[in-house]
């Protein structure tokens, strides 16, 4: 009788000890989250209008990991974060057109654009024989960026010290430039036009807003005016290293009507913009003008000459303009 009262306690032990292991689990993650507010201030850009941002949180403790949060919106919202200090960068998450490297860097993340071909606005992909501006032709042809909005900065708290809220205050990162050439004659025989602009930066770091210091070729968007004789264009850009001493020369390739491909600028003085991307008051708002241009009338070349037409032939077409 005794035996049988000490093995039933045993059991009964034994199931006690098994019920209160079922509803327990080890958690060897002693990590304090801290919820705070993360808020947009746009101050210092009040007109933009990006989709969402994204934010990018450095620990400073060398064992953290580097945390990315995205937002639907410009506004900010509600996270969570482990408590800590951070470096931290911030931009725009609704580019198609920028790529990005060494995201995991606060000191090397970059922004770039892809390789391009020189003829892509209007249609054109791969190799061409359309001339390129004197002294460019090595430059590789990259895409423009889009439109870019962000700030870094390199100390915030969690939790923060007041009002459990992180503020950030985001500026434009990249640089609209806007161009007409007036004067053109027979503008109305072109059916399609793109242009080229050398010497830009070809990315951006981010945490100091560095430009690359190598020249690269924008491929850029050509149209035709309201008034029937000037050719007007707008592209964003990371803009130009003032360090970098390569000129900044612009190129006009039109189709016309006769399906004739002419190419303007290769030695054409007019169309040097160096000093005026210099001069401009603004580096962020940039306006190019270039004056005087003719598009030969009869598919012949106003200099004399003339090509066999197709997608590959391009004719430059460089006439002395009186400066």
């Amino acid at each position: 009788m005794k035996t049988r009262t000490i093995l039933h306690m045993i059991v009964a032990a034994m199931l006690c000890l098994l019920t209160s292991c079922e509803h327990k689990e080890l958690c060897f993650d002693h990590t304090h989250r801290e919820k705070l507010r993360l808020v947009f201030d746009w101050r210092d850009a009040p007109e933009a209008d990006p989709v969402g941002m994204v934010v990018f949180f450095y620990p400073e403790d060398p064992d953290g990991e580097t945390l990315r949060v995205d937002f639907d919106n410009i506004k900010g919202g509600d996270i969570e974060l482990p408590a800590g200090k951070y470096k931290v960068l911030t931009y725009n998450n609704d580019t198609s057109g920028v790529l990005f490297r060494d995201t995991d860097l606060f000191h090397g993340h970059t922004g770039f654009t892809r390789q391009s071909g020189l003829l892509e606005p209007m249609g054109i992909t791969g190799n061409t024989s359309a001339m390129r501006a004197r002294g460019s032709e090595d430059e590789p042809v990259r895409l423009c960026p889009d439109m870019m909005w962000g700030c870094a900065d390199v100390e915030v708290n969690v939790p923060p010290e007041t009002d459990n809220v992180i503020y950030l205050y985001p500026h434009e990162l990249t640089c609209i430039y806007t161009y007409e050439i007036r004067n053109v004659k027979n503008l109305d025989l072109v059916t399609d036009m793109s242009a080229t602009i050398c010497g830009m930066s070809p990315e951006l770091r981010f945490h100091d807003e560095e430009l690359g210091m190598v020249s690269v070729t924008h491929p850029i968007e050509a149209y035709a005016a309201a008034d029937g004789k000037t050719i007007v264009g707008r592209f964003i850009t990371f803009g130009h290293h003032e360090d970098n001493p390569d000129p900044h020369k612009m190129m006009l390739y039109v189709r016309t009507s006769e399906g004739k491909n002419y190419s303007f600028g290769t030695d054409n003085p007019a169309f040097d913009v160096t000093g005026q991307v210099h001069s401009a008051p603004d580096r962020r708002r940039v306006h190019l003008i270039i004056d005087g241009l003719e598009i030969p009338a009869d598919g012949g070349d106003p200099m004399g000459g003339g090509f066999t037409p197709g997608t590959d032939d391009w004719q430059s077409v460089d006439i002395d303009v009186e400066m």
